[in-house]
This record gives structure tokens, sequence and C-alpha cells, in this order.
């Protein structure tokens, strides 16, 4: 884990060439002690990028902006030969990782084409990437999802738990969004590089909370990210979750005695509190998460959105 996040902090500071592919993979090899092999990795991921670029020579979109989405749109949501006529579907079991945290990792999407909404969006942005595709991953409450701007300057959000695209409008009702935290810019907002990068360096803390619980790197590695992306709820969430905890153990071991580490813990608490308060977070229940994960598998998949029409006529 010290290894992951140096590296990837190295990313954020410059002394490292910038790879979300990279970063993504260094999660995940953590949390296997070691036990994936990078090579393979880019092997796998490099093949289905040259099936992405040979699709958009074929269909004939090359001179357009989005021709590197609409090959991804293809092969992410509809049966064709990039994707083996296997194309990618959400896994309602254990979406959380609950009883099996790899089931949130890129390796399973690319395994067995089928993910949830941190695992998909975070394999398109990595192929996107691999093509020169623009695109951009953006938060709302608990979900991740895909922007790109449209032939026509404006964002295209893609929703790759159902294979369609959704208006901010339906993002902003069906997760509950505040008018503050979008004013602020904690949600629907599109991450750009060092972003991303901050966002998985937080997202390093998840799988290291579940081998070894919370301690101070994962504060470490939360303040680190809010230092790049300052907005960014997710490591602000952890960061609260892991002073209390990290505030309740000492508390117990120190005999609830009120000592300078005692009102230390409790103001890194405080203050997190308040800065989750002021950016407009508000909690959604989990019925709330369950039902819009319900929704969204039950929309029509078989409508060529709009953004890609123009493409799809070239085909």
């Amino acid at each position: 884990y010290n290894s992951a996040y140096n590296e990837i902090l190295a990313m954020l500071e410059d002394r490292q060439a910038v790879s979300i592919k990279r970063a993504a993979f260094l999660i995940e090899w953590a949390y296997l002690k070691g036990g994936l092999d990078y090579i393979q990795f880019c092997n796998d991921i490099a093949q289905t990028a040259k099936d992405l670029n040979s699709f958009i020579i074929s269909a004939g979109v090359r001179q357009y902006r989005t021709a590197g989405n609409f090959a991804l749109f293809e092969y992410f949501t509809k049966p064709n030969w990039i994707n083996a006529n296997k194309p990618f579907r959400y896994d309602f079991e254990d979406f959380t990782g609950t009883d099996d945290y790899t089931k949130q990792f890129v390796t399973k999407v690319m395994r067995t084409h089928t993910g949830q909404c941190r695992s998909l969006p975070m394999y398109y942005k990595i192929l996107a990437e691999e093509i020169g595709a623009e695109a951009f991953l953006a938060q709302a409450p608990n979900h991740l999802y895909v922007k790109h701007l449209g032939e026509d300057n404006k964002w295209v959000n893609i929703e790759l738990t159902n294979g369609n695209l959704a208006s901010d409008a339906h993002i902003i009702s069906s997760m509950g969004i505040s008018a503050e935290s979008i004013r602020n810019r904690v949600y629907l907002d599109a991450m750009n590089e060092k972003e991303t990068l901050a966002f998985l360096l937080q997202e390093l803390t998840h799988g290291y909370e579940r081998l070894y619980g919370y301690d101070e790197f994962v504060m470490l590695c939360c303040d680190k990210s809010l230092e790049y992306y300052p907005h960014n709820m997710s490591a602000l969430l952890t960061k609260h979750n892991a002073a209390r905890i990290i505030g309740m153990e000492y508390n117990k071991t120190n005999g609830h005695r009120i000592d300078s580490t005692a009102k230390a813990n409790h103001e890194r608490w405080r203050e997190t509190a308040e800065r989750i308060e002021d950016l407009g977070f508000r909690d959604m229940p989990r019925e709330q998460y369950l039902q819009g994960v319900n929704d969204r598998a039950a929309e029509n998949q078989k409508k060529q959105p709009a953004a890609y029409a123009h493409l799809n006529r070239n085909t």
C-alpha cells in the first residue's frame, strides 16, 4: 500500500507520467498484495484498444471528435465482434463488494463483462485514455459515471449501469442532489486529470480499511487527495469516518482522558463534519440507492442515443 500511495503521489506531483490505467491497477494490486500482473493487464487493454480503433476505421467515423466515445459505447452496450457478442451488464450480486471486495475491480469487469457503478466507468476511462478519446469521471451520491463533450460541444452523460445516456435533471432528481453540492462542484462535475488521480488515491483507502482497519494511512491518503481535489466528497466522508474510529479507539485505550491527542482527533472530526455540511452533502438512504439501481436496470437499452445517431448512420 505504501508503494501504491507513493506512485500515485508521484503522478500528482508531476514526478511521474500520469496514467489512470496504472493508478487504477495499483489499487487492485495493493489489495491483492502484489498478486496481479501489470504486463498482462496492459496487454489485455492494448488488445481491446486495437479492436476499438479497428472499429472506428471500419465504421468510417474517424473524423468525428466523438468517434472514440461512439466505439466505446458500442463496445460496452451492444453485442458485437469487439466484445465477443457479450455486452457489459450490471452485476446485482454483492455490487457493493461487501462479501467480496474484488467485485468492484476493473479486472473483474474485464474478465466477466459485468460490473457496477464504480468499475464500469473506470474501465471506460482507462480505455478512453488508451485510444485518445475524451472522457471524464463524475461523481453522484454513491455513484460514478462518465461525461464527455458531444459534437455540439454540450455535455453527454454516459450511464454504464444500464447502457444509456442520462440528463443532469434525471441524475439530480433520482439521487436527491442538493443545489449547494452542484454549485460547489461536488456532484455532476467532470474531474480533471489531477482530480481523477486524487479520487483514486482516496479509493486506495477502501481496500486498505478492509484489510487493516482505519489508521493514519487512511488519513494520509484522504488529506493528500483533498489537497488536489478539495471538494472530493468521497475523501471527506472517508476521513470523517476514519477520524471518528481513530478517536474512539484512542479514547478507549487512553481511559477516556481529555489530552492533546484526544482534542486533536476530535478537532479533525469536527472540521471534516463542517466541511461536508458546507458543501451541501445530503445522505442517500440505502433503499433509495437500491431503487435507483433497479430503475436503471429496467430502462429500455435498445434505443440508439441521439448523441451518436449521426455516427451510427455511417456504420
